[in-house]
């Protein structure tokens, strides 16, 4: 792969290990600094393939090198006063392996900053520091007792003259060390300004004497300098692509660097409900259930993440929760989060939630749920089931395998397929969930309502008890019963029923259905009478349907004197008179002679009733 001088001055600069590059300066003015630290600095050689330059340069002294085949040059500055050790190696492959080639260097110096390293006078016998001529792949170079801020100059040769790579190290870390900073501009990776208008870009570089600023034009797809910006530093207030070219006018050497800026506003937090588990001894809890909260302001979510944190400390430390989706469980603890802008890496400000137990509301459905229906299994009227909890809460309705529906409150229009009738709800915030059901019952009102009619008003009174037959569900339906317009009640015995005629009423408690009895007359005798002339109870007399035949009938007075004897062919009744004349406000009796037409005996009752004026 070919690159760039700038691609290898990074590499030589420590921002990539174990690199390569092409072939290094082939002329002692194209002179490249090194610096070793912690790599190795791996190029192809120079060869007679990629290089015109087959001999060193003439004017020098090459001590031990007889012959300079295809030369690489390049200079160093030590840093930390100590001996340097290199290995300068040669092999066919970039990677070490294949045929070794034999390599040969030489060293001169110590020379200062600024003078002119280039020259006869200066690369002499005089300022040759070491130098090997071996038929080896792998050599050994020394630099004893380099001082800190010394240059030296270095040349590799290419003995053999073929295609490969050579590799340049410092072995001796305990020993003196090379300044990485010769020419060292780096702005840094690519920057995200997040909530500022301007953001200072600093390429200051130690060595460096000439500064210069550029920005990338997108209509010309070039970069243009920036007029008057010189120096380290630049004041960036929009997003641009920016370079920066620092010179070092010693070596007449130059190094780049390009950053891309970029401005972004502040992420705006959502505020999240505080964070709950539906039952005590759970461990673990999953905090990224409030993301979609926290991230309820920004357009578009996909661009931003949820970060959370266990403290206040965490959180000014940028120390986040690494496993949100499994943190451990700790009722009432509180937990920061924060938004952030995947892209450029800017945070919103800090939202808090506590974690905490859910329990849910008192919720149930009836064991049974009583469906309405006509003695045929038609459905009444539509039934309700279920109540609503308020938001946050997720419903399902199920009859069997068949959803229903979704809302806390179901209509049903008709009568349910399956036994059971199933509610689940989801509690939206804890992730807990209940399940109730109910088993439907279809009830209808009675098919017949049968009367049982004993006793008399000639004696302890009657007695009216009611049963039904027929209906739907009557293993579940309750009754009540009513007489005539009488209050509803529970209990199908009706006693001391006054003579007269009458209905009884059955309904199903729950609304589905009633039913009446057919109308049925008791034979009696009022309790009182008002012969006042005013049309109403103006006669007493027996109260008969023909159900009994009455053999005679006679009124007495409390003191047993007969004062009538009634008609009962005609349905005489006694006007309150004896002889013409009224008989006062007082208790009468009387005794009746009858026949049961029901068991054809003979039977005779007394008793006695009011006279009231």
């Amino acid at each position: 792969m070919k690159i760039s001088k700038k691609d290898i001055l990074f590499l030589v600069f420590g921002l990539i290990l174990g690199v390569s590059a092409l072939a290094q300066g082939a002329l002692c003015s194209d002179i490249e600094p090194f610096c070793a630290g912690d790599q190795q600095l791996t190029f192809p050689n120079s060869n007679y393939l990629n290089s015109n330059q087959t001999s060193g340069e003439p004017g020098i002294d090459y001590g031990c090198l007889e012959e300079q085949p295809f030369p690489a040059w390049f200079f160093l500055q030590v840093e930390d006063t100590g001996n340097l050790t290199f290995t300068i190696s040669q092999y066919e492959n970039e990677d070490g392996t294949g045929a070794p080639l034999d390599v040969d260097f030489i060293v001169w110096g110590p020379f200062e900053r600024g003078e002119e390293y280039c020259s006869g006078s200066q690369l002499n016998a005089g300022s040759l520091v070491d130098c090997s001529y071996l038929p080896d792949a792998v050599e050994t170079m020394e630099i004893p007792n380099a001082q800190a801020n010394e240059v030296y100059v270095v040349m590799i040769t290419n003995f053999q003259q073929l295609p490969g790579y050579i590799n340049l190290r410092q072995v001796n870390s305990d020993g003196g060390s090379t300044d990485c900073s010769i020419l060292d501009s780096d702005l840094g990776d690519e920057v995200s300004v997040c909530g500022e208008d301007s953001y200072l870009l600093d390429g200051t570089t130690d060595e460096a004497e000439i500064y210069e600023w550029y920005v990338f034009n997108d209509a010309t797809q070039e970069y243009e300098i920036i007029p008057g910006e010189d120096g380290p530093t630049y004041l960036v207030t929009e997003d641009g692509d920016y370079r920066l070219v620092v010179r070092d006018l010693v070596g007449d050497s130059s190094d780049m660097d390009e950053v891309v800026v970029r401005f972004y506003d502040v992420p705006v937090i959502g505020e999240a409900e505080n964070l709950s588990i539906c039952a005590e001894g759970l461990e673990f809890v999953d905090l990224t259930r409030t993301e979609a909260e926290l991230l309820t302001p920004v357009q578009n979510p996909v661009d931003y993440e949820a970060v959370y944190f266990e403290s206040q400390e965490d959180l000014e430390e940028d120390n986040e929760i690494t496993s949100p989706q499994n943190f451990e469980f700790e009722d009432g603890k509180v937990i920061y989060a924060r938004i952030r802008h995947i892209e450029s890496g800017c945070y919103s400000p800090a939202e808090e939630f506590e974690l905490g137990t859910f329990v849910f509301p008192e919720i149930s459905l009836p064991e049974t749920s009583i469906f309405c229906t006509t003695l045929q299994g038609d459905l009444l009227s539509t039934v309700s089931l279920g109540e609503e909890l308020g938001a946050g809460y997720a419903y399902e309705w199920r009859d069997g395998n068949t959803v229903l529906g979704t809302e806390a409150v179901i209509r049903f229009e008709d009568i349910p397929q399956s036994h059971e009738i199933v509610l689940s709800i989801f509690h939206e915030e804890s992730g807990c969930e209940i399940e109730v059901s109910t088993m439907p019952v279809l009830i209808s009102g009675p098919e017949i309502v049968n009367l049982d009619i004993s006793g008399s008003d000639f004696g302890e009174g009657y007695t009216v008890s009611v049963s039904t037959e027929g209906g739907v569900g009557r293993e579940f339906a309750q009754f009540e019963f009513r007489l005539d317009d009488g209050p509803w009640r529970d209990n199908p015995v009706f006693n001391e029923v006054p003579p007269g005629s009458h209905m009884i009423r059955v309904r199903e408690v729950n609304g589905c259905g009633e039913a009446s009895s057919e109308s049925f007359f008791l034979v009696g005798y009022p309790r009182f009478f008002t012969p006042n002339a005013d049309g109403y109870n103006d006669t007493w007399r027996l109260i008969n349907n023909g159900s009994i035949e009455i053999k005679r009938l006679f009124v007495f007075d409390r003191y047993g004197k007969l004062l009538k004897q009634l008609n009962p062919v005609n349905g005489q009744g006694w006007d309150g008179t004896y002889n013409g004349q009224p008989m006062p406000a007082d208790d009468y009796w009387f005794r009746v002679e009858f026949v049961d037409s029901k068991t054809g005996n003979h039977q005779e009752y007394m008793s006695n009733f009011t006279l009231i004026r």
